[in-house]
């Protein structure tokens, strides 16, 4: 059985397409973004990949195809474009690279990739696609003419109308990308109008004809979300929550999360009172300092720290009101969860004189009181946790953070905990020079590879309240197994005071000794 990749950032194609091919493929996984795409071919071998033009992501999606036809050559590529012309450079590029199982227009009925997916194009096809060359004899160069007649095309299978539920919830819908559409049927996919898009091709010492200029490539288009009609007159930015819904937990291992400039950072301790909480908050304190957008999430909901010593916790919306938003994809109720700088800075508060010292762009989120104050109620639906890393995720790329800092609580079967090591950039564990504190790290890093989880290339230790004694930096990194190790110096009179005063340590100015420390963290974290 064939196995297939998707690459087209639409949860309801993708499940649509899963349905129409179970019994005759095997799906192996779903990438959201462009720059997962070689490597998530690297891991799960695919025979068959499916691409969309319009993928998130940054890299160049003409890069993208030449490397996956130049490093796994065997890979037959569908690709699904928008609305181009025959003769464009990008679809004249597929053909000449073999790509034959080609798909464009403005809108795509999903059971024409269904089809195209079972029966592949031959070069018959699509050579209407590919410009005939013309060889400058006086010049010894070859130009490209746009063919002028299309040779022909493919018959367009019709959308046909079929229930979508069962009795009373039987009803007929055509989801496009953006919204739900009444009245038709199976996903398709519709690109917003647009001027004609066109990549430039590169071929040595050739250029376009004189009489068919290359027009420019306009930017990547958007995809909006996919969620009701909005009201709102901002315009919709792409939702990746529904997409990571169907993404399996082999994706997000090692080095698949999305190489981005943006990054989750989870702190954990190998156990209680290694001082993690005050070492993630100076560490998205320092990340502020140096102009970065930062978010730091203390999933704490029994005895939270941070909250407490800035008179920070006391809200009403908070992760957990996030988590049950997601459900219903309100996406504003996170929004009036997160708890900003600049806000604090514009409130009367005994505390007002410290707000004003923290970086404004460093913003926060906490449990509410509702919850840290919570009884036991049977009634009530236990919150979902799973759903933790479609907030993590939608923290870093919806709200647009530049780090996502995470301070999570150091048992490794905590689900928030599980999910923040899966789909962070990076792993920090927190530990003591106490000899108890440094093997609980061990074993912990010894359960994540039982698990299948590698985690040495994204793992860095920091050793809090570092002091010369027996027990060196160098022991503690031969009985780890790695120098990924930083120390932060012994400093409990320093940390003290400026909690005090409702400080970080960092912004108490009176901390020599522990702000080397942190720098030469980020620098080793952040690289």
């Amino acid at each position: 059985m064939e196995k297939i990749l998707l690459a087209v950032g639409h949860r309801q194609l993708e499940e649509f397409l899963d349905k129409q091919l179970r019994k005759e493929f095997l799906f192996v996984g779903t990438t959201i973004y462009r720059e997962g795409i070689i490597r998530s071919i690297g891991q799960n071998k695919p025979d068959i990949v499916i691409i969309r033009e319009t993928l998130q992501g940054n890299e160049n999606i003409m890069s993208i195809l030449y490397e996956i036809r130049t490093k796994f050559p065997k890979i037959r590529i569908v690709f699904i474009a928008g609305k181009r012309e025959p003769g464009d450079a990008l679809l004249a590029t597929l053909v000449n690279y073999g790509i034959y199982d080609i798909l464009q227009g403005e809108t795509i009925p999903s059971q024409q990739i269904v089809s195209l997916v079972r029966k592949p194009n031959e070069y018959t096809d699509v050579s209407h696609f590919q410009p005939a060359p013309i060889l400058d004899e006086n010049t010894n160069e070859v130009l490209f003419k746009a063919p002028e007649t299309v040779i022909r095309d493919k018959e367009v299978i019709k959308e046909v109308f079929v229930d979508t539920g069962e009795g009373d919830n039987s009803q007929k819908a055509l989801i496009t990308i953006g919204k739900v559409m009444p009245e038709t049927k199976e996903p398709v996919l519709k690109e917003k109008p647009e001027k004609e898009k066109v990549v430039k091709e590169k071929p040595a010492k050739e250029k376009p004809a004189k009489e068919n200029p290359v027009p420019k490539k306009p930017k990547a288009e958007t995809i909006p979300a996919p969620i009701k009609e909005e009201k709102s007159d901002k315009p919709d930015k792409p939702s990746i929550l529904d997409t990571i819904l169907s993404m399996n937990r082999q994706s997000y291992q090692e080095n698949q999360m999305p190489m981005t400039k943006q990054k989750i950072i989870t702190f954990l301790g190998t156990k209680n009172g290694v001082g993690n909480t005050s070492v993630a908050l100076n560490t998205a304190v320092s990340l502020a300092k140096k102009g970065s957008r930062v978010l730091f999430l203390e999933f704490n909901d029994t005895t939270p720290s941070v909250s407490y010593w800035y008179e920070l916790g006391f809200i009403d919306d908070g992760i957990d009101s996030s988590l049950e938003a997601l459900k219903t994809q309100d996406f504003e109720k996170i929004e009036e969860a997160i708890i900003r700088t600049t806000d604090l800075q514009d409130t009367e508060s005994t505390f007002q004189s410290s707000y004003k010292k923290f970086p404004k762009s460093l913003d926060f989120m906490f449990f509410s009181k509702k919850h840290i104050s919570r009884e036991i109620n049977e009634s009530e639906e236990p919150l979902d946790l799973n759903l933790s890393k479609e907030l993590f995720l939608y923290l870093l790329f919806q709200a647009e953070y530049d780090f996502v800092i995470l301070d999570v609580p150091p048992d490794i079967h905590h689900k928030a905990t599980m999910n923040a090591i899966m789909y962070s950039h990076k792993v920090v564990m927190t530990m003591t020079q106490d000899v108890s504190s440094i093997g609980y790290g061990a074993f912990k890093l010894n359960e994540w590879l039982k698990k299948g989880i590698q985690m040495q290339k994204r793992l860095h230790f920091v050793v809090n309240q570092f002091e010369k004694s027996k027990l060196t930096m160098k022991e503690i990194e031969d009985w780890l197994e790695t120098k990924q190790i930083t120390a932060i110096p012994v400093a409990n009179k320093e940390f003290i005071n400026a909690n005090y005063i409702g400080l970080p340590v960092l912004l108490d100015g009176k901390q020599p000794i522990v702000k080397p420390a942190f720098e030469k963290l980020v620098k080793e974290i952040t690289e």
